[in-house]
């Protein structure tokens, strides 16, 4: 996925980096996708194409990454966002896995991050193969679910027949 501002309109398509190396004492990972709002805040994106239990967790650890990179200046220091000021606010973190294949202890999961921490978790089509389309996001400051129970049976019925 090229374009990041299907899954949120803050997100900047023109800033972005996928499987960027992160480095955790003696773990080697990838983050997803590291990318820049807008307003140039560090975003970072956690994508599952499939039921993993541990897509908070993997999140808020290569958030927490991103956060130790950010306040000691290295995002900078090794070349990425090259010509752009980055923001001093903490980075943003989002979950980003098709509706149906969203674990059900995400949502539990997610009311123990702190308060500190702005994620958001967007659930998308299960066709997001042929095209990228939102089907609810729930947010960390608002807990606001844009998903109506109306349309999730609609979308069930739809998976179904």
């Amino acid at each position: 996925m090229r374009d990041l501002s299907l899954i949120d309109e803050r997100l900047d398509h023109t800033s972005l980096y996928s499987q960027v190396p992160a480095f955790s004492a003696s773990d080697r990972a990838m983050f997803d996708v590291l990318t820049t709002t807008r307003d140039h805040q560090l975003a970072v994106v956690e994508l599952k194409a499939d039921e993993d239990i541990y897509l908070p967790l993997q999140g808020l650890d290569y958030w927490s990454q991103v956060e130790c990179h950010h306040a000691r200046g290295e995002f900078k220091e090794f070349g990425y966002f090259s010509g752009r000021e980055l923001s001093g606010e903490r980075p943003l973190l989002f979950l980003v896995a098709p509706t149906l294949h969203i674990h059900p202890a995400t949502d539990t999961v997610l009311r123990y991050l702190s308060p500190e921490i702005d994620w958001t978790l967007v659930g998308i089509d299960e066709r997001w193969r042929d095209g990228v389309r939102v089907i609810f996001r729930k947010r960390s400051n608002t807990k606001d679910l844009t998903l109506k129970q109306r349309d999730a049976e609609k979308l069930i019925e739809e998976y179904a027949g």
